[in-house]
């Protein structure tokens, strides 16, 4: 007899293979008789000629680092793009929800917490202070959550990126691209609503102006304020600016400027194995509507802000030169609980930790040449530069766990006690943590050998410095190191619309400071190596794609070895290995209908650590993903559409000694959209429902640290352009 979870799992192979096999037929047929055009037929028919095809998304250049302006058919790494479009409609609000339909994406914080920009890809956290880009700008990520309103796109670039960008882990990079002016004069307003009391407005205008349109403009206004669906309050101002000028035909300067303030008072705290007995089981999950604030002033704010400015310059036909500057400021002022169990039966102790106004301010400068020429029969794409980073972080020398009040004992399905701050913290002394410098040169070249066949080969040379200090200002740490990160990649594209890629990449990633749940808290980790191969497969046809990458994963580990201590001692020695296989498809069954699909099996495991974890499943790690999507156009009423999406995620383990494992989820989203005229203009009404059968779950975020799942949630939006 087949067990429950081989019964899930082969039901999710067929239904995702279903989706490759309808993309294939959907290729070959035409409209259905019965198809209806999205809006009304207007008054007097009119025959119009189109010339051409329109750009498909695997056709359409992104920039790629050290490869230069690429398009996704031309990258040999797995990718993926969600545009502003895709983000209103289904009404995102967080980093997690932006990549709900990539099924090698996991979420490992909370929307409303100090994790909220925590995801994990293909299994490997996020580097916060180099895997993250603002128009590819680089960009500390550490507790914020960007204002989605503002960006015209976010990319999710796969892998050992480490020769792309510089220092990165492996799990990838994400780039935001900010909203740029547009050649026509636009403006949009829209409002909405969503559980709890949150309100949101937010203004967006563009267009050009003086001699020419010689100038443009793009500026973004954002508030959001209320209460959440566990009643944290929110209060959201963000702002952004884009501008250009075209100097001249050749040169164009830009800049642009992101602000945001974002409070949180209350807030859901982090729930802590590192107390339950290791033979105890896992309470059952709770509502995730409950407020577990028992302390009244527990907050999280963050302020940030971030401007550029650059120079594209169109050096001859072939050749241009990009010269941008980056600036940015983060500081977050927070005091947040963490609830410690003791039992499965949901006891724990609550303790405050105070992090108060630390800083961080970073600079980058980079310049990058991206040119074609010929040698022989031979096409070359050639992109070569130079880049310069670095970072400062403060610190308050008392940010550490602090104990409240002597009744600190709760239980999860209680209401919790009320609670009174004991700490005695001085909010206005500082100290440097660490500053480190980053230097690279970087080189790539792309050889067309002919129509179907090129080589992709590039290397970085880093000069990476990090010194670190004690609150009394000595100097604890200093590393120096002056890495080669090489990449090279084989392509063979079939036919335009197809390639087939294998590439190898190495990289190293900053080793991090230890966080506070820890015995060895602030120690700040030396520099990971990590090593990459992958073999894959992408095509975008008219009206289907698809891709499928196979990848290993070598990297230096980091663990916590509670053999010393009860805490555990965060730590790094040996290796882990995380291979598997990921697949993608979409198609447009029918002018009104459209599926996407993806599952994604992973390997993640320790290997040549401490002995007691060697060949244990790597923490946070589900071992099968899957999604599945649909969007539908009603025929019958014009301008109506219909979305609905089901994501799996596997079961985790959530310590490295795999003491107690996480269930498997399964959730469903559901929303609408009606984009109508009114008054020649057109308004677009938008609802939004997740996690429709309001399952309650845990889910892992990482070493014996568990959040609590979002309880069903419904968002309204209405949206007019004038």
């Amino acid at each position: 007899m087949h067990s429950p979870t081989i019964v899930r799992r082969t039901r999710i192979a067929l239904l995702v293979g279903g989706v490759f096999a309808a993309s294939a037929q959907a290729q070959t047929q035409g409209p259905a008789a019965g198809d209806v055009a999205d809006a009304p037929p207007a008054a007097a028919p009119q025959i119009v000629t189109i010339n051409g095809e329109r750009e498909r998304e695997g056709e359409k250049a992104r920039s790629r680092g050290a490869l230069g302006a690429r398009a996704d058919l031309d990258t040999p790494f797995a990718t993926a793009t969600v545009t502003s479009e895709q983000l209103e409609d289904r009404q995102a609000t967080s980093l997690a929800q932006v990549f709900l339909e990539d099924a090698s994406v996991t979420t490992k914080g909370g929307t409303y917490t100090q994790s909220s920009h925590a995801i994990a890809v293909r299994g490997l956290s996020l580097d916060f202070t180099n895997g993250f880009k603002i128009d590819g700008q680089p960009f500390q990520m550490y507790g914020v959550e960007l204002p989605l309103e503002t960006f015209e796109s976010v990319q999710l670039l796969k892998g050992a990126t480490g020769f792309l960008y510089g220092f990165s882990a492996p799990g990838g990079i994400i780039n935001y691209v900010t909203k740029r002016p547009t050649d026509e004069p636009t403006f949009s307003a829209d409002v909405g609503y969503a559980s709890g009391s949150l309100r949101k407005a937010h203004i967006d205008a563009g267009g050009r102006f003086g001699t020419d349109n010689r100038y443009g403009y793009r500026a973004n206004l954002v508030h959001e304020e209320g209460r959440t669906y566990n009643g944290v309050g929110l209060k959201r101002n963000a702002a952004s600016l884009a501008l250009d000028a075209h100097v001249t035909d050749a040169i164009t300067w830009n800049a642009s400027l992101l602000y945001q303030e974002r409070d949180l008072k209350g807030g859901a705290p982090t729930v802590s194995l590192q107390a339950l007995p290791a033979a105890s089981r896992l309470p059952s999950p709770v509502d995730g509507r409950t407020d577990y604030g028992a302390y009244d002033s527990t907050y999280y704010d963050s302020t940030m802000w971030m401007a550029t400015t650059g120079v594209d310059w169109q050096l001859a036909r072939d050749w241009k030169l990009n010269l941008t500057y980056g600036h940015t400021f983060k500081r977050i002022d927070s005091a947040y609980e963490t609830l410690y169990l003791t039992n499965a039966a949901g006891a724990y102790s609550n303790r405050l930790n105070p992090f108060y106004r630390p800083t961080l301010t970073y600079n980058a400068l980079s310049a990058t040449v991206e040119g074609k020429f010929a040698t022989g029969g031979l096409r070359h794409t050639t992109v070569f530069g130079a880049s310069r980073q670095s970072l400062s972080r403060t610190l308050n020398p008392q940010s550490s766990l602090s104990l409240f009040s002597a009744a600190t004992a709760g239980n999860l399905y209680q209401p919790p006690p009320v609670l009174v701050d004991a700490s005695n913290v001085d909010r206005n002394t500082f100290y440097t943590i660490s500053t480190w410098r980053h230097k690279s040169l970087f080189a790539s070249d792309t050889i067309d050998f002919n129509e179907h066949w090129s080589l992709l080969a590039g290397v970085r040379q880093v000069d990476y410095e990090n010194l670190n200090y004690a609150a009394t200002g000595a100097r604890n740490s200093a590393y120096r190191k002056k890495p080669t990160s090489p990449t090279v990649a084989l392509l063979y594209k079939p036919v335009p619309a197809a390639t087939v890629y294998a590439s190898y990449v190495e990289a190293l990633e900053d080793g991090g400071t230890v966080s506070n749940t820890y015995a060895n808290a602030n120690e700040v980790l030396a520099p990971l190596k990590s090593r990459q191969a992958e073999v894959g497969v992408k095509t975008d046809q008219a009206r289907w794609g698809a891709s499928a990458a196979l990848f290993r994963v070598r990297r230096g580990a980091t663990y916590a070895d509670y053999s010393t201590d009860a805490r555990g001692v965060f730590t790094q020695g040996g290796e882990l290995r995380y291979q598997g296989l990921e697949l993608n498809g979409h198609a447009d069954l029918q002018r009104w209908l459209a599926l996407n699909a993806g599952v994604t099996w992973l390997d993640a495991t320790y290997r040549e650590t401490t002995p007691a974890i060697v060949g244990n499943r790597v923490e946070s790690t589900p071992r099968l993903q899957a999604v599945l999507g649909a969007d539908l156009k009603v025929p019958q009423v014009a301008g109506l559409s219909l979305h609905a999406d089901a994501s799996w995620v596997d079961e985790q383990y959530v310590n490295s000694a795999n003491a107690w494992t996480v269930p498997s989820v399964a959730l469903f989203n559901l929303g609408a959209a009606w984009r109508t005229r009114a008054r020649d203009h057109w308004v677009t009404f938008r609802l939004q429902v997740n996690n429709l059968a309001d399952h309650r779950y845990w889910y892992s975020t990482g070493a014996n640290a568990l959040q609590i799942g979002a309880p069903r949630t419904v968002s309204v939006n209405a949206r007019i352009d004038l």
